[in-house]
């Protein structure tokens, strides 16, 4: 017993001693990275040219069969819209099966499948494998291009055309790419109604004999499937598929201007503005800078701790969210800033200022080295996800596909985590100064007329350069003198309704709107009572989701969420103004400050523009059309 204390108070004042001696302000050092065991993908390929890569998986009972096309289709030209319309037709009905028995058969075995311009994919249980890759393969090589699919694409894609207008960001987004690539680039190409009306039915045919063949395909298997299955099922499913001469289309490489450029999208009353600082790159994954841009990105806008976010949303508060993005591509690459979905949105007073701050980190990280701590919170960024994603199969294949498209190295991903602790400081600043090129971008903003000439600055041409929502060059929009008064033109406004005697009349009237809203039925009624009593219903396939009534004094609001009431406030005032026939009066009567901005087209015809104002609420703009002096469009900005 003796013996055992005396080893144990030995030992604990060693550990003692040793504790002792340890500076716990310093953090250990990182051991040196090794090459990542990573398992290899086994590819092969079928006579027909067609080439398989299989990544086993032995801990999930899910299969996944993947189809890639790797081809360069002509230039889609006066049909713009033939791709996107593609996509929603093909794989919805086969020569074998309606759309109906489609959809059943994958229900059947609980599979997810889909088709597309670029391949398709299926993901089953195993033991569905025969039915799964059967019903696959039909999508995919005996597709039936229906009149009432294409139709319906048709309509959806004008439908969304249409509503363009009210989305500053995909506006914004639009002309971006289409300045930044030019038309004569796919992705520069912009969907018009007058390029989606030239696309017919046998487009979709066309497009699919040309482009879709075997020996410009990679087929990607995933799951609990051997060398041995993966072979034959490659071999009885898709051995039989033709291979074909496929045109490959050599496309004009986009080039970055020469100095900077402004673009600029009129949005009349816009309270926003988006912007897109946006250039082609020469920017290819396996470029010997490739891991050092990438780092140099994360340090700039890559993520909630980048510079650009930390200065324009946390220092100066212009936006919610701001962002970079340094994408490379086979032929160009692209450096661009974004919101996380679209384009940057800053308040609309601080345009000017939000873009000097983003030019002013873009010189920053050109001509100063970034800190050790910065480059190392980005190498452990970009470290860590690369680790997380190495636990997804399809991670492995994607690896395999990229070196057999790019010509990598076969260890090239093994050896990622060495490439990225060798990096320094030294080789991201010229990362940034290759590929940060503030002298050589296209600013794009869209928002209201009036703050386009305070980017005047910024223009290396000393030119503002105005575009339409379809990226067509365009002249500086003139605002007209309206030449009416407010009270006026709500006096027009009231004789187009008949006159004062007649709408004094008028006890209660309605307005019901019906909706489809992710398959489901919406429908919207609005209830008005003279002189001031309001309801308003929004229901959902019959189920109320909202309804707000105003008894004069009260706002009552009740629903899903539950109920309340209100007397006053920013909500309570918009329900107390609006429960009229003619609410302009309302706004007038309790405080509010409206001005007729001008005469803007609406719809092609002329309007004017009354604006609705007042301090601490959101600006509405209302437009009249000038012949019939009725209302045909409200807009309203909420922040």
């Amino acid at each position: 017993m003796k013996t055992l204390y005396g080893i144990f108070f030995l030992l604990l004042s060693v550990v003692t001693l040793h504790a002792q001696s340890l500076d716990r302000s310093i953090r250990p050092s990182s051991a040196p990275a090794k090459e990542i065991n990573i398992k290899d993908a086994r590819v092969f390929q079928l006579s027909n040219g067609l080439k398989v890569f299989l990544v086993e998986d032995k801990t999930t009972p899910i299969v996944y069969y993947s189809l890639q096309l790797d081809v360069k289709p002509q230039l889609q030209g006066d049909k713009t819209g033939l791709y996107d319309l593609f996509d929603e037709v093909f794989g919805k009905r086969t020569a074998t099966r309606t759309k109906e028995q489609l959809n059943q058969d994958i229900d059947l075995i609980g599979a997810r499948a889909n088709a597309h311009r670029n391949g398709g994919s299926i993901s089953f249980l195993k033991k569905y494998g025969n039915n799964a890759l059967d019903i696959f393969t039909d999508m995919i090589l005996h597709p039936v291009f229906a009149q009432e699919e294409f139709d319906l694409a048709m309509t959806q894609y004008q439908t969304l055309l249409s509503s363009l207008g009210d989305d500053a960001g995909q506006i914004n987004e639009r002309v971006s790419s289409v300045l930044t690539y030019g038309k004569n680039y796919p992705a520069g190409e912009a969907i018009t109604q007058a390029t989606l009306k030239n696309v017919q039915l046998p487009d979709m045919q066309a497009y699919y004999n040309t482009c879709f063949a075997p020996n410009v395909s990679r087929l990607v298997i995933i799951g609990d499937v051997t060398l041995k299955e993966a072979k034959a099922n490659a071999q009885k499913y898709f051995g039989s598929w033709k291979k074909k001469t496929v045109p490959v289309t050599q496309y004009e490489i986009p080039s970055a201007p020469e100095g900077t450029r402004v673009a600029y999208v009129v949005k009349p009353g816009a309270v926003q503005s988006s912007i897109d600082i946006s250039y082609p790159i020469e920017y290819q994954l396996g470029a010997p800078d490739y891991d050092a841009a990438r780092v140099m990105d994360q340090i700039f806008g890559g993520s909630g701790t980048g510079r650009l976010f930390l200065n324009l949303r946390e220092q100066h508060s212009y936006t919610y969210g701001i962002y970079s993005d340094l994408s490379p591509d086979e032929h160009i690459g692209r450096f661009k800033l974004t919101s996380g979905g679209g384009a940057a949105s800053v308040k609309a007073a601080a345009t000017d200022s939000a873009i000097y701050e983003i030019f002013n980190e873009m010189k920053h990280i050109r001509l100063e080295p970034v800190s050790e701590k910065e480059l190392k919170s980005a190498k452990t960024y970009r470290a860590g996800g690369f680790s997380r994603s190495l636990e997804k199969p399809s991670t492995i294949a994607n690896f395999a596909i990229n070196i057999d498209k790019y010509h990598l190295p076969k260890d090239y991903y093994k050896n990622y985590l060495k490439r990225l602790e060798a990096l320094t400081a030294e080789e991201v600043q010229a990362a940034a100064q290759k590929y940060i090129r503030p002298e050589n971008a296209w600013i794009v903003v869209t928002g209201d007329r009036a703050e386009a000439d305070k980017l005047l600055p910024f223009a290396g041409d000393q030119t503002i350069h105005y575009y339409d929502y379809d990226a067509n060059p365009t002249e500086a929009p003139v605002t007209q003198e309206a030449g009416i008064s407010v009270q006026q033109l709500i006096a027009n406004y009231v004789e187009a309704m008949g006159g004062e005697a007649v709408v004094q009349q008028i006890q209660d009237y309605q307005v019901s709107a019906k909706m489809t809203v992710m398959g489901q039925q919406a429908d919207f009624t609005q209830y008005f009572k003279a002189p001031n009593l309001s309801a308003t219903t929004l229901a959902l396939d019959g189920t109320v989701i909202q309804r707000i009534a105003f008894d004069g004094s009260v706002v009552r609001i009740s629903g899903l969420s539950g109920s309340q009431e209100m007397t006053a406030g920013a909500e309570f005032e918009s329900v107390k103004n609006e429960s009229s026939l003619i609410p302009e009066r309302n706004y007038l009567a309790n405080g509010y400050t409206l001005t007729v901005n001008g005469i803007e087209p609406v719809n092609g015809k002329e309007a004017y523009v009354l604006s609705i104002s007042k301090e601490g609420m959101s600006t509405s703009l209302r437009y009249f059309d000038i012949a019939s002096g009725l209302p045909v469009k409200s807009e309203t900005m909420v922040e």
